[in-house]
C-alpha cells in the first residue's frame, strides 16, 4: 500500500511549478514604412480591430467577390485569422510573405463569383466602398475618378435603396397582431452599376469604363454599315455606354439606325423597311462592286463618303428621285475618266483608234 503524502509543516511556503511557456509563432508584417518585419502572429491576429480602413475594405472585397458572403465585422475577423495562418505557413517555409501577399494569392487562385448576389441591409463605410470597388473593377471603371464626396453620396443612396423592403407588425381587425412583409426589389449590383455609369463623362474617353470601349467600337461599326456619319463623338460614346450598361441592346440600335438611314437615304427607304437587318453597306455592295470592276480598283478602297458612291446612294436630297439601277452605275463608270486609266480602257481606246484609221482608208 502506497504511503500517504506527508502534509507540509505549518508556515511552509508553497511555490507552484512554472507553466510551460507557449512557443511564439511569427509572420512577416509590413511596418509603417512598408518594410517587412518579424511579428508575433497571435498579436497580429488580435490587432484586427486596429486595421486601417483600406485594409478592412480589401477584406470585404474578398468576401463579396470570392465567397459571396456578407462582409460583417465577424466575417472579416475570421478571414483575417485565416490569412494570418497562411502567412505563418509561408514564414515556416522560408517565404517572405505578409498577410496581404497571402490575400493576393488567395484571390488569384479562387474562382470569382459572378455578379453580386449578397444584399446587405445596412451598409457602412467599409462594405459600401468594397461594393463600389468590386463592381467598378468588373466594368473597368477608373475608381480614381470617384471623390470622397462621391463615395459618401453612394453610402447614403445605397442605404436608402437597401431599406426599401420592410417588415411591420400591425393590429389586426380580428384581434391580435399580424406581420406584413414588403419584399425588397433591391439589387445591389444593378444599383451600383447605375451609380457608376452616371459618373461617366461622355466627352472624355479616358473616363469611359473599359466595358464600354468595345461597345463604342461596335456602335461605330454599325453606324458605318448604315452610312450614318453625322453623329458627334459624344453621341457615339453615349450609345456605347447605353449598351454596356444594359439600357439598350445592339438590336435596339439597329432599329434606331435603320430609321435614321431611311431618312438619310430616302431612295432606299422602302428596301430598308421591307428587309429587317438590311444596311446601307448591303445596298452599296453591288454599286461598289460595279465601280471597282469597271475601274479595276480594289473594292475596299471605296468609302460611303466617296462622291462616286454617294451619288448613287443619295441621288436626290429632296427624296423624290428613284434609286438608280446597276445599269446606270455601269454606264457612269464606263464614261468616267477613271476608265481611261485601266488596262481595258487603254485597249478599247487603241482598238477605237485602229478602227478609225482603217475606216479613213489609212494604212497601219
Amino acid at each position: 500500500m502506497a504511503d500517504k503524502p506527508v502534509p507540509p509543516a505549518p508556515g511552509t511556503i508553497i511555490v507552484a511549478p512554472k507553466a510551460e511557456k507557449k512557443e511564439k509563432v511569427y509572420i512577416w508584417m509590413p511596418d509603417a514604412k512598408g518594410n517587412l518585419i518579424k511579428a508575433d502572429a497571435l498579436i497580429v491576429k488580435k490587432s484586427f480591430a486596429k486595421l486601417p480602413l483600406d485594409s478592412q475594405i480589401a477584406l470585404s472585397e474578398y468576401l463579396l467577390g470570392i465567397s459571396n458572403r456578407r462582409p460583417t465585422d465577424s466575417a472579416r475577423q475570421n478571414l483575417w485569422a485565416d490569412i494570418v495562418d497562411g502567412a505563418v505557413a509561408a514564414f515556416k517555409e522560408g517565404k517572405k510573405q505578409s498577410p496581404w501577399d497571402v490575400l493576393r494569392v488567395m484571390t488569384e487562385n479562387s474562382p470569382v463569383t459572378t455578379g453580386l448576389t449578397t444584399s446587405i441591409i445596412q451598409y457602412d463605410t467599409v462594405n459600401a466602398n468594397a461594393t463600389l470597388n468590386k463592381i467598378g473593377k468588373a466594368i473597368g471603371f477608373d475608381m480614381s475618378l470617384l471623390t470622397d464626396a462621391d463615395r459618401a453620396d453612394f453610402l447614403t443612396k445605397i442605404n436608402a435603396e437597401a431599406a426599401t423592403g420592410k417588415t411591420i407588425s400591425r393590429k389586426a381587425t380580428t384581434g391580435g397582431y399580424e406581420t406584413v412583409t414588403t419584399p425588397s426589389t433591391f439589387d445591389p449590383k444593378s444599383f451600383t452599376e447605375a451609380f457608376l455609369w452616371a459618373k461617366v463623362n461622355l466627352g472624355d474617353t479616358k473616363g469611359i469604363p473599359s466595358a464600354a470601349i468595345k461597345q463604342i467600337s461596335n456602335v461605330s461599326t454599325l453606324l458605318k454599315a448604315y452610312g450614318i456619319n453625322n453623329l458627334s463623338a459624344r453621341e457615339i460614346n453615349a450609345y456605347g455606354v447605353a449598351v454596356a450598361s444594359g439600357d439598350k441592346t445592339l438590336d435596339d440600335l439597329k432599329l434606331d439606325f435603320s430609321t435614321k438611314a431611311q431618312k438619310l437615304y430616302s431612295a432606299y427607304s422602302d428596301r430598308l423597311k421591307g428587309t429587317p437587318g438590311l444596311t446601307m453597306a448591303d445596298i452599296a455592295e453591288p454599286i461598289i462592286g460595279t465601280l471597282s470592276k469597271v475601274w479595276e480598283m480594289d473594292a475596299g478602297s471605296f468609302q460611303f463618303s466617296d462622291p462616286d458612291v454617294i451619288r448613287f446612294l443619295n441621288p436626290d436630297v429632296t427624296g423624290k428621285a428613284p434609286a438608280p439601277s446597276i445599269t446606270d452605275v455601269y454606264n457612269y463608270a464606263l464614261n468616267h475618266p477613271n476608265r481611261e486609266k485601266t488596262k481595258a480602257g487603254n485597249e478599247e481606246a487603241r482598238d477605237s483608234a485602229i478602227s478609225f484609221i482603217r475606216a479613213s482608208g489609212m494604212g497601219i
